[in-house]
C-alpha cells in the first residue's frame, strides 16, 4: 500500500488567461480580456484557499508556490499583487519558499516588475521558446525578439536573482542552426535555469490541425534528437548542468517546485483546470472558467474528478518521473515509499534495461544512461506494471 504523505510543501495556482492562445497549446487557457472577470477569478481563488484548507487534514508548509497557465502576468499588477501577498498571508512558508510567476515577455513593464517582487516572487520563468522571429510567427507567439531583451534587462534591474528561460526545439519550419542559434542566444541573457522542451503537437490545437490536413509534417526523430543532443553539448559547455531530462540550471538553482513532481511528491494545485496529488488520489478541478468562478462564489468547491491510485500505478509513476531525473531513483526511498524493493517489483523490467544499456545501478541510485535518456520512453514503457 502506498504511504500517505501528510505535509504538503508545493502549491500551483493556475491562471488561465493569456493575450492569444499559441498555435501548439492544449493547456486550459483563453485569450479574456474581461477585466471583471479576472477580478471574480482571483477572488474565487482565494475562496479556494479558504474552502480546501478548511478540508485538508494534511499539513502545509510551503517550499514552493508557482502561479502557472496560461499567462500570470496577464493579470493586472493590482491582482498580481493582491493574489500573491493573500497567498503568502494564508499558507505557512518555509524559510527560502521559492515563489515562481511564469510570464511572456509582451506582458512586463516596470510597474508590474515592481509589483511581482513586492509580492514575494523570487523567481521568474519567461516563455521564449526561440529568439528567430519567423518560428515564433508559426506557431502563433504574439512576441517580438526585442520584448525578450528588455524583459529580462527590466527583471535583472529591478533585482531578480533566478531566471528561466523556456525555450523549445521540433517548432515547424526549424534546423540544427536555428537551435543553436536561440541556445546561444539564451545564454548570452546569462539567465539561472534553461527548460528545452520538444513540441509535441496536439490534437485539437491549431497545429494539431494543420498536421491533420497535411500543411504541416510531424517534425523528423533524427532532427529531433541531434537537437536534443545539442542542447545538452551547448549548455553543458556553459555552466549549465543538466538535471532532468529537459532542465538545466546553474550551480544551486534547480527547480524547487518541479523536482516535486518528479519525486512524486504531494502537491495542492488551485484555480480552473489545475490537477492535485494528494496520494494515493489525483484530482482535477473544473476546467471551465465560469462555472469554476460561479461554483466558488455560491460557497462551494468547483466540480473535481478524483482518480484513487492503486499501488501498481502509483510505483510505475514513481520511476517515470524520478527516471527524469539525472540522479535517477534512491532505491531505499523507494522501499521506503512503498515498503517494497524497486529490483523486487520490476525485476524483467531491470534485467532487459540493464542488457540493453539504457539504464544503471550505482551508489544505491537506479539512473539512466547517455543512451537511456535519448530512448527514455522505451524505458518506461518497460515499467508499466499490468
Amino acid at each position: 500500500m502506498i504511504r500517505v504523505i501528510k505535509m504538503i510543501e508545493a502549491l500551483y495556482v493556475h491562471i488561465p488567461f493569456c493575450k492569444t492562445k499559441c498555435h501548439y497549446c492544449d493547456f486550459i487557457s483563453y485569450p479574456y480580456f474581461d477585466d471583471d472577470l479576472k477580478t471574480r477569478y482571483v477572488e474565487a481563488l482565494k475562496k479556494e484557499c479558504i474552502i480546501i484548507e478548511n478540508k485538508l487534514k494534511e499539513d502545509i508548509k510551503l517550499k514552493s508556490i508557482f502561479l502557472g497557465g496560461g499567462t500570470p502576468t496577464c493579470l493586472s499588477s493590482g491582482l498580481l499583487l493582491d493574489l500573491l501577498l493573500f497567498i503568502k498571508d494564508f499558507f505557512p512558508l518555509q524559510s527560502q519558499t521559492e515563489i515562481t510567476v511564469e510570464a511572456n515577455p509582451n506582458t512586463l513593464d516596470e510597474n508590474k516588475v515592481d509589483l511581482l517582487l513586492r509580492g514575494g516572487v523570487n523567481r521568474v520563468s519567461l516563455g521564449v521558446q526561440s529568439f528567430n522571429q519567423r518560428l515564433l510567427q508559426n506557431v502563433g507567439r504574439e512576441q517580438d525578439i526585442e520584448s525578450i531583451y528588455y524583459s529580462v534587462e527590466l527583471l535583472r534591474k529591478k533585482g531578480l536573482k533566478n531566471l528561466n528561460l523556456d525555450l523549445m526545439y521540433g517548432l515547424p519550419g526549424q534546423n540544427i542552426e536555428h537551435w543553436e542559434e536561440t541556445l546561444r542566444s539564451a545564454i548570452n541573457l546569462n539567465p539561472e535555469h534553461v527548460s528545452a522542451y520538444q513540441l509535441k503537437i496536439e490534437e485539437n490545437t491549431p497545429l494539431g490541425e494543420k498536421l491533420l490536413g497535411g500543411e504541416i509534417k510531424e517534425f523528423d526523430d533524427e532532427k529531433a534528437l541531434e537537437m536534443y543532443k545539442a542542447t545538452r553539448r551547448i549548455l553543458g559547455e556553459n555552466g549549465y548542468q543538466q538535471y532532468e531530462v529537459s532542465n538545466y540550471a546553474k550551480v544551486g538553482f534547480e527547480s524547487v517546485h518541479n523536482k516535486v513532481y518528479w519525486l512524486s511528491e504531494p502537491y495542492l494545485s488551485l484555480g480552473a483546470g489545475a490537477h492535485s496529488y494528494l496520494p494515493p488520489s489525483r484530482i482535477e478541478n473544473l476546467g471551465d472558467v465560469k462555472g469554476y468562478i460561479t461554483n466558488l462564489e455560491a460557497n462551494n468547491l468547483p466540480p473535481r474528478e478524483e482518480e484513487f491510485q492503486d499501488t501498481k500505478t502509483s510505483m510505475s509513476e514513481f520511476v517515470f518521473m524520478g527516471l527524469r531525473m539525472l540522479e535517477g531513483i534512491e532505491l531505499a526511498r523507494f522501499q521506503a515509499y512503498f515498503h517494497k524493493r524497486l529490483e523486487d517489483v520490476f525485476p524483467r523490467a531491470l534485467e532487459k534495461c540493464l542488457r540493453w544499456g539504457l539504464i544503471q545501478i550505482d551508489k544505491g541510485h537506479l539512473r539512466l544512461t547517455d543512451e537511456g535518456l535519448y530512448l527514455g520512453n522505451l524505458v518506461f514503457q518497460e515499467f508499466l506494471l499490468d
